[in-house]
């Protein structure tokens, strides 16, 4: 009897199967054929049979019911009903409609998309997937490079002659990866790049990711697009400066969804976005956005995110998509990611997460067809395979690789020729003492010891007539945890007062270094062990001991003896602490991407009288804290804190000066130094400098292309000078800042913009500095200083 009941439920699912028409297809724009995501497809005129595109433009659907017409709306397109024929994949071309959205004037109260969108607000946290206590998921990502062309002007000609011998409809370059991420709340998060495939090089160092250009998901009170802090509209106080307005409204099963458009109101004055929402009544959720700046730059860029019901719980990312379009250069980069094999709630412990917030496996660019073909959504077309196959036959013969790795050594300031790296930022140098350095910093690198490196470097003063030289081992016992121990010697230029935090590898983009003019001659030798621990915090180790000859008149009385040159044997601990810190790798180094949280910093030296002759007994020690935020609404906020203390009397040189970057010669500003302060006008032995500062963005003034920058600067700064110092230190003129010094300035950035190779703007600013408060200077126009900026915009 049973098997009998079996067979008769087969039979009987057999025939509703047998009644089920199936109707699938894509939506494209009629004009540039690319797919319209989240189009909706109403059958027969009937609301419950309904379906949409996914992100891809891809839809279909199944019914009982005899399947005869369908109509297609998208926001901005025209309206199409279309009859369909069984059997047929359906291709449909929608219109750019013709009509602007009407304008509509709503009083508070009167529009029914604001009660949606205060219950999407309310449930923000609850639908948010990263406030999942843990998550784990696989990812697929594709990014396709193309140009379009119509024939018509130079440039297509140009474009045509990049593409060389790939077909007009291949792909210029492709890039694919799969990557496996786990996740536990609030922002313990670890990215493994398991796979990794660049078109034209044939062992890649980087990967394309499904957030290289976009949040996970959209619930943050902002979205951070090119460094732009854009308003969310589904974030608090939206409804004051967003229009919403419901487009259409969809049954789905049990569910409603409300299809929202949304742009900024007029004469509001913030970062926006224009874009459509699909709100669905379960959870009262994102299902789908689309989502572009409402004001457009040099790149444009549009964001398309498409949500998934799991577990009968959570609303999590299934897919996530961007376009960069560069209008006139006539490029675009369409990037997609699919997450797949989702895991929630599940047992994960924060010990299991590597240092890495990204890494990529070491068997990454090792994976064969079969490996891709399990993870690509669909296969990849011929056009594709042509791309692959030229590219990488044109890489090889070029040399793409090496080229790549050229590039990730300049990024470092050094320059790979066969087994040695020329350093430089040790072969060009200039300060105001010795003008421009004529020399060579080399090093052996990975080509010839993977974990030792031996170097040194040479030069010569063009105004000090001087030569300087130095020479270094260095061993890396671990690149995971930064396990390293080196020895070095050298006979060289240090700036007085450069010490403890500041006292860092010589970088050739800090404009402070330029100013430096009161030098000491060092012949050191030294040794040092550092290495990560505890994942956030970095320590170093140093014992060095020092002969220094200042190049300036000074002496240093002390205890009846006056000393010019003395020797100094310190051991000096350095300590560094990010909390949550996110470090990636990748282009073959560890990168850090910086933390919400505050970063503080640590310095400290014991200077031990008589070990190899040392002359001074002292403790130094030197403490910073420093962070960046984001306020919604308001812009970023900097501030740093630095601290330092000296207990006992020592040499101009071992004190603490050179804070300030006031110099005629280079009315550059210099961040976290005193802007109207000559560099070694203060003295001290203990002090405390506190740099504030609030970037409003283009938040405050919005004229059509006019659109500067606002940042407002205050600087305090207090030191002191123990009397045993005063009266030791002589011949060199200094002053004290036991009172507060004070100033304040104005920065405007983009004052003047010039384009930059069709992506972006080069602006130039400039700032002006007030001097107050108790070091006011007599006349009122020398404490005015006026500084220059740079700076890059894609807008």
């Amino acid at each position: 009897m049973n098997n009998l009941l079996r067979i008769l439920f087969v039979l009987l699912l057999c025939m509703q199967v047998s009644y089920a028409q199936t109707i699938s297809g894509k939506v494209l724009d009629a004009e540039t054929k690319e797919p319209l995501a989240f189009a909706n497809f109403i059958f027969n005129n009937n609301q419950k049979l309904y379906a949409s595109s996914d992100i891809d433009g891809r839809f279909s659907f199944t019914s009982t019911q005899e399947l005869t017409t369908a109509t297609v709306t998208y926001i901005g397109y025209e309206t199409q009903t279309l009859k369909l024929q069984k059997g047929k994949s359906l291709t449909v071309y929608l219109k750019a409609s013709a009509d602007a959205l009407d304008e509509v004037v709503i009083r508070p109260g009167e529009n029914p998309a604001n009660r949606i969108i205060r219950n999407v607000i309310a449930n923000k946290y609850k639908n948010n997937p990263e406030n999942i206590a843990t998550f784990k998921y696989t990812s697929y990502n594709k990014v396709v490079y193309d140009i379009k062309t119509d024939g018509t002007t130079k440039s297509d000609s140009l474009n045509r002659k990049m593409k060389g011998k790939l077909l007009k409809d291949s792909p210029l370059f492709m890039m694919e990866s799969v990557s496996e991420r786990k996740f536990i709340a609030p922002d313990i998060s670890e990215e493994i790049v398991t796979a990794t495939k660049v078109s034209g090089f044939q062992n890649p160092s980087f990967a394309s990711l499904a957030t290289d250009l976009q949040p996970f998901s959209f619930y943050k009170d902002n979205i951070k697009l090119f460094d732009i802090q854009y308003l969310n509209p589904i974030s608090k106080g939206s409804l004051n400066k967003y229009r919403f307005k419901i487009e259409d409204t969809i049954y789905q099963n049990r569910d409603t969804v409300y299809v929202i458009s949304f742009q900024p109101q007029k004469n509001k004055n913030f970062e926006g976005l224009k874009g459509t929402l699909s709100i669905n009544t379960n959870q009262y959720a994102v299902q789908n956005v689309i989502a572009t700046p409402f004001e457009k730059g040099k790149i444009e860029i549009k964001i398309q995110q498409q949500y998934n019901f799991v577990n009968n719980k959570y609303w999590f990312p299934e897919q996530l998509n961007y376009a960069l379009i560069f209008p006139e250069l006539k490029m675009v980069v369409d990037g997609r990611s699919y997450i797949s094999e989702v895991q929630t709630d599940i047992p994960l412990r924060r010990k299991e997460f590597a240092i890495e917030s990204v890494s990529i496996d070491k068997l990454a660019t090792k994976r064969d067809s079969l490996f891709w073909e399990k993870y690509r959504i669909e296969k990849l077309s011929d056009t594709e395979k042509i791309t692959y196959r030229v590219v990488d036959s044109v890489g090889k013969k070029h040399n793409f690789d090496r080229i790549l790795t050229t590039m990730e050594k300049l990024t470092q300031f050094k320059l790979g020729v066969g087994i040695f790296d020329l350093d430089l930022a040790k072969t060009i140098v200039y300060n105001k003492y010795e003008g421009y350095r004529l020399g060579l910093g080399v090093y052996t690198n990975e080509k010839l010891f993977e974990n030792l490196t031996l170097g040194g470097f040479f030069g010569y003063g063009t105004k000090d007539y001087e030569w300087k030289y130095g020479g270094e081992v260095l061993y890396t016992f671990s690149k995971k945890y930064e396990f390293k121990m080196g020895a070095k010697y050298q006979d060289n230029l240090v700036e007085a007062g450069n010490y403890g935090l500041n006292y860092s590898i010589q970088n050739m983009l800090n404009f402070r270094n330029f100013q430096a003019f009161l030098m000491d001659n060092i012949r050191q030798a030294s040794f040092n062990i550092e290495a990560r621990s505890f994942r956030y915090l970095k320590w170093k180790v140093t014992f060095a001991q020092s002969e220094t000859t200042p190049t300036y008149l000074t002496e240093f009385h002390d205890n009846g003896q006056i000393y010019t040159d003395y020797k100094d044997s310190n051991v000096r601990v350095d300590l560094r602490f990010a909390f949550r810190e996110k470090l990636v790798t990748s282009f073959n180094q560890r990168l850090s991407l910086g933390t919400t949280y505050p970063v503080l910093s640590l310095s400290y030296s014991k200077g031990i009288k008589d070990v190899m002759n040392s002359d001074f007994n002292y403790d130094k020690i030197e403490a910073r804290i420093e962070q960046t935020f984001f306020t919604k609404n308001f812009g970023n906020t900097k501030y740093r804190l630095d601290l330092g203390y000296i207990d006992n009397p020592l040499p101009y040189g071992l004190l603490f000066t050179g804070e300030g970057s006031y110099d005629k010669e280079y009315p550059y500003m210099i961040p976290n130094y005193f802007q109207t302060m000559r560099p070694y006008e203060f003295l001290s032995d203990r002090y405390a400098n506190l740099f504030l500062s609030h970037n409003f963005g283009g938040l405050l003034i919005k004229t059509g292309k006019f659109q500067p920058g606002i940042t407002l600067h205050n600087n305090f700064g207090w030191g002191d000078l123990s009397d045993k110092n005063k009266i030791s230190n002589q011949l060199t003129p200094y002053k004290t800042k036991n009172k507060i010094f004070m100033e304040s300035g104005l920065q405007v950035d983009n004052l003047l913009k010039m384009n930059y190779m069709n992506v972006g703007y080069i602006g130039l600013g400039a700032g002006i500095y007030y001097r107050y408060g108790e070091y006011e200077l007599p006349e009122s126009k020398d404490n005015l200083v006026y500084k220059l900026s740079l700076s890059f915009s894609v807008k």
